[in-house]
């Protein structure tokens, strides 16, 4: 999850609970801020009827009887039974014309006028003041809700433009090179924090940089060093040989030598060519047939296979197109092929399927699981073979890591199948 996400789920569930609140409180303070122009208006009705008992004025107090909007009766009482002379309450009244019990504020009052205590009973609706209640509590949760969904956009829009040169610097990362010998611009930052990160990354580059030449440089120099005595004993052995004064021990012994010398040849290459894999010197992107590399490397240890009596099975569903450095496209396909040429059993099998975006090489061998924790590290091998020096799918997956492949191992029907296929 993003941290903009993240940070604005925060401040949606902090906010669910204020609205909630927020709203709650506006609700009893509406309710009571009506409540109480209500009991004034009724208040100052009463302050009315008074007026017209005092004046005498029959006329309208009979309108106010006639109508139902009070009622006005003489009593002995000078107050109720709670000592007040003024009494608030709800109540329900039946509303003729809609025939059912509409809720309304009553208020109870006992006045003294000309030597006579009268009773006054003054009611109003409810439902007006409830609906007006309604509408301005809507009112108050659209605003609220407008007010949340715009300071949500305004957060995330900040948060994005605040965290931009964040994100520049991790495209940089996952970008960066040391090969290309380039360290990518960062983007200005007035938040320290960033410029400190910006500065920071952009040393360890330069680092990474002088540190991945220098090693270039080593691993050159060291393998040209290696590979030139290397073929100065090679020349050497071959001379020997040809000399007619051996007796069979010291010319088994010679071959025992040029052996080991070839097989030191062979590993020198095989760790130069690793370290160039993982310093991703080879650039070159092609898109390549992997049916005809599969051709190209079974045309390539043929003899191999006719020697050990090995049955090529090909299924091609499909064209399986990849895009890499056909040089490493090459060396990929010969080593899956040698692996099963070399761990098979003579008049053995090797099964090939090619489908639309994986190729599938099953070959016979031992019939036991390999150990999948060792089985793609360098020098572990199983082999017994001379020719083997352990880096064989150690270089493979290497291959498929860089070039976007995934390679994977199965023990099905006592078969070792390896499958390569595009990364999901």
């Amino acid at each position: 999850m993003k941290l903009i996400t993240k940070t604005s789920l925060y401040y949606l569930l902090l906010s669910i609970p204020i609205l909630i609140l927020s709203g709650f409180i506006c609700f009893h303070i509406l309710t009571h801020k009506v409540r109480h122009a209500n009991d004034e208006v009724l208040v100052n009705r009463i302050k009315l009827i008074e007026q017209y008992l005092v004046e005498n004025d029959t006329v309208s107090l009979q309108f106010l009887v006639k109508t139902k909007e009070a009622e006005i009766n003489k009593t002995l009482k000078n107050n109720f039974s709670n000592g007040n002379k003024t009494i608030f309450s709800d109540t329900l009244i039946l509303d003729e014309a809609e025939n059912e019990m509409d809720p309304n504020r009553m208020v109870s009052s006992i006045v003294r006028v000309k030597n006579a205590n009268y009773l006054i009973k003054i009611w109003r609706s409810s439902i007006e003041n409830e609906e007006l209640i309604k509408g301005i509590l809507f009112l108050l949760i659209w605003i609220l809700v407008a007010l949340f969904l715009i300071s949500m956009i305004l957060n995330f829009w900040i948060s994005k433009k605040m965290w931009k040169p964040f994100y520049t610097s991790v495209s940089n990362l996952e970008k960066f090179r040391a090969s290309d010998n380039e360290i990518p611009p960062f983007e200005d930052s007035t938040i320290k924090e960033f410029t400190a990160l910006n500065k920071s990354l952009a040393s360890m580059m330069s680092k990474m940089i002088a540190d991945y030449n220098a090693q270039k440089k080593f691993t050159e120099n060291a393998s040209h060093e290696i590979q030139t005595p290397l073929a100065v004993i090679k020349s050497k052995i071959d001379l020997l040989i040809q000399s007619e004064n051996l007796d069979p021990n010291d010319v088994e012994l010679i071959v025992a030598i040029d052996d080991a010398c070839s097989k030191l040849n062979r590993l020198n290459k095989s760790l130069l060519l690793l370290t160039k894999i993982e310093n991703r010197q080879f650039k070159t992107i092609e898109k390549g047939s992997v049916e005809k590399v599969l051709d190209s490397s079974l045309l390539l240890f043929d003899d191999y296979i006719k020697e050990k009596e090995i049955t090529i099975v090909k299924n091609i569903e499909t064209e399986f197109w990849i895009n890499m450095n056909p040089d490493l496209g090459l060396v990929l396909i010969n080593n899956l092929i040698q692996n099963a040429i070399r761990h098979n059993v003579d008049q053995g099998s090797i099964h090939i399927t090619i489908k639309f975006n994986k190729i599938i090489i099953e070959n016979t061998g031992v019939i036991e699981p390999l150990n999948l924790d060792h089985l793609f590290k360098r020098f572990q091998k199983k082999s017994t073979s001379h020719l083997s020096i352990g880096l064989g799918l150690a270089i493979a997956n290497e291959i498929a890591e860089v070039s976007g492949l995934v390679l994977k191992y199965k023990f099905i029907n006592n078969k070792h199948r390896f499958i390569l296929k595009e990364r999901d």
